[in-house]
């Protein structure tokens, strides 16, 4: 039918007659030759294009290769204009991880600081100077340097995060060269002071000193005197990002998200309330260099679930709308806490519990604490895998106040949500 077709469209396009019929055929089959080679060339050309594409992707995949291996970015000083490199930092490791998510309570990515200058807002007892680290400013710290952020008192529980960047730490000129995170109670500059926990490890690449990084607190009948199994040559000369958790006398450390450090009772009597960095030895003619960047510290509140496991805790980050059960949004970020944490272990029980300030009637803030504890549970079971019967509600009222109700502050207070260990 299309060959008809064909021929049809063919005569009436050339106005031949029926006579020209082997005119026709003979043209048919030059137009099907035609056609062939057309097809063969569109062939041709696709698998060109696709085997050009697969050669091209040989020779991408090893030329990031060779530019994985190589990592460099420029660091760039404002008085001799030197450049090293540096690496992107690792891919995060899955397992023993944290994300801190907590109120942000400082910030310093040195915007406001001239390059070449030390920092306005820091302290120091031998100096430093704003570097670039490609397009982002960092302090690069001069030999035997205690830098201090002017933080103010930092609270029981907080998150410390900070980009640590060195290069052309190449084994020459290093020997004892070390960095120190330290933890003191008192804001002084002083890096030996009597009481004070730190961890610490060698810049010397290529011994066998930075394959450790040693703990150590100072001041304390609970000493702490170890050194911990980790490689930190695989961390030189790039980039990479520490998170230091606080909890009370907890302290843990991640590098590149991966856990290195966890100690229970590392910082005693008060020990974390100020953080100080030290960097000890390196040659600044050598091209050493060791800078951080990115530094933040976000409030975080102690681990929910330990939390229970102790007993319970109550809260006023879970709100409502006044005089109402409905929740207000501000308090899904808590609750997804509380959730996650619920979720993760099946076994733990819980008494949901609501508390009114003294406003208004003592009966209607009795039933309004009761829905509110519900309004809490249905929000749990209905956003996570927690089994109904895991939680138990129940309302006080303002029957259990924990401030006074005479003042604003304190009906705020008294205004909470408790969740109890069943």
């Amino acid at each position: 039918m299309k060959k008809i077709q064909f021929v049809i469209t063919l005569s009436l396009f050339f106005s031949i007659t029926i006579g020209n019929a082997q005119f026709l055929e003979k043209l048919g089959k030059k137009a099907e030759e035609a056609a062939k080679r057309t097809v063969e060339r569109r062939v041709e050309k696709e698998s060109s294009k696709k085997t050009d594409k697969a050669i091209d992707g040989i020779f991408n995949k090893k030329e990031k290769k060779k530019k994985d291996k190589k990592n460099t970015a420029i660091i760039s000083s404002k008085k001799d204009g030197a450049e090293a490199g540096y690496g992107n930092t690792q891919d995060i490791v899955s397992g023993s991880s944290f994300f801190p998510d907590g109120t942000t309570m400082y910030e310093e990515k040195f915007v406001e600081d001239a390059q070449g200058d030390f920092p306005a807002n820091w302290e120091t007892t031998s100096g430093g100077e704003i570097i670039l680290i490609g397009k982002e400013k960092a302090l690069k710290f001069y030999p035997n340097s205690l830098c201090m952020a002017k933080t103010g008192e930092l609270p029981e529980n907080y998150a410390l995060e900070f980009d640590f960047t060195t290069a052309n730490l190449d084994y020459k000129e290093l020997s004892g060269s070390e960095f120190r995170l330290q933890f003191v109670n008192e804001n002084k500059w002083n890096k030996d002071l009597k009481q004070r926990s730190e961890f610490h490890f060698s810049l010397w690449e290529g011994s066998a000193l930075p394959k450790k990084i040693h703990v150590e607190n100072f001041g304390t009948s609970s000493k702490i005197n170890n050194n911990i199994d980790f490689d930190m040559n695989q961390k030189f000369n790039k980039t990479v990002h520490f998170t230091c958790v606080v909890n009370g006398k907890r302290l843990r450390v991640y590098i590149d998200n991966e856990k290195i450090i966890d100690l229970p009772s590392f910082l005693q009597d008060n020990v974390g309330r100020y953080v100080q960095f030290y960097l000890k030895g390196t040659k600044p003619q050598m091209g050493h260099t060791m800078a951080i960047s990115n530094i933040k510290i976000t409030e975080e509140g102690e681990d929910i679930r330990s939390m229970i496991l102790k007993g319970g805790f109550s809260t006023t980050k879970i709100l409502f709308d006044s005089g109402s059960d409905t929740l207000k949004k501000e308090s899904f970020i808590f609750l997804d806490k509380v959730g996650k944490a619920l979720e993760s272990d099946t076994s733990l029980k819980v008494m949901v519990i609501g508390h009114t300030d003294s406003d208004g009637d003592s009966k209607a803030n009795l039933l309004l604490s009761q829905k509110r504890a519900v309004s809490v549970k249905t929000y749990l079971i209905t956003n996570f895998n927690i089994k109904s019967g895991n939680l138990q509600t129940n309302g006080k009222g303002e029957n259990d106040p924990v401030a006074d109700n005479n003042t604003f502050d304190g009906k705020a207070k008294n205004r909470r949500v408790e969740f109890k260990k069943v």
